[in-house]
């Protein structure tokens, strides 16, 4: 049978080894959802909205320091003259708060002139501000006590101070006060350096080198300077 060609057919299994599908049986790539898309365009055009926002503030802002040429001031409740409304705003509010601390009063001897005020534990006497003492002390001791609370003891300059150092201590016991005798002068001498006038204040007892002087009630009185007395300190209301 030479010369016979023989013909057969070859059914390659698809596992075999280099094996290939044909090119229809071959899965194709699966194009991307419409709404995944959209939403890739709407956030890009966030980004830009959010960009152009960003420019124009900064713009706006540069134009409004530009134009101000610095941050305002506040407003001055003591400038004379001023038309600014805040101005006249403050003022009132000003006003107000001293009305609440400073309310209207009956007139009284001990009131003073005006607004003012003591801080904590000092009592207001006309244009002065009292501290009482409850310990005893040497006239020296009160007197560097007083100056170590900004003060001093009283120096009486009239009849009417001296009642509301009366109306203080209720004119029970002595209370030092800036007086005494320095030597050798011999003469009652405040602690402004003023001397006292005796018509005025008559003091009872001697005006010797160590004789400073007390109020009792409504009359001063000579004492040893190292005798131990309660005393009052006295310094300057502040006005409001």
């Amino acid at each position: 049978m030479a010369g016979e060609i023989v013909y057969a057919d070859l059914n390659l299994s698809s596992g075999f080894p280099g094996s290939r599908a044909p090119l229809s049986a071959q899965p194709l790539s699966t194009p991307s959802p419409r709404w995944h898309r959209t939403a890739l365009w709407v956030g890009w055009i966030g980004n830009i909205v959010l960009v152009i926002v960003v420019i124009v503030l900064g713009i706006w802002v540069s134009h409004l320091v530009s134009e101000k040429g610095q941050t305002p001031a506040a407003p001055d409740c003591n400038g004379a003259g001023s038309r600014d409304p805040s101005t006249a705003e403050c003022s009132t509010r000003l006003e107000r708060f001293r009305s609440q601390l400073c309310p209207p009063a009956l007139p009284s001897p001990a009131g003073g002139s005006g607004c003012k005020l003591c801080t904590t534990d000092w009592q207001l006497r006309r244009d002065k501000c009292y501290w009482v003492s409850k310990g005893s002390k040497t006239w020296s001791e009160s007197r560097a006590d007083c100056s170590a609370r900004g003060s001093q003891l009283p120096v009486i300059r009239d009849r009417e101070e001296l009642e509301s150092l009366q109306d203080l201590t209720q004119g029970s016991n002595l209370f030092w006060v800036g007086l005494s005798v320095p030597s050798p002068e011999k003469a009652w001498t405040w602690l402004d350096s003023s001397r006292l006038d005796q018509t005025q204040f008559p003091v009872s007892g001697p005006a010797e080198g160590n004789s400073c002087g007390v109020v009792k009630g409504n009359r001063i009185h000579s004492d040893s300077c190292d005798s131990a007395r309660q005393w009052i300190c006295q310094r300057d209301a502040v006005p409001l």
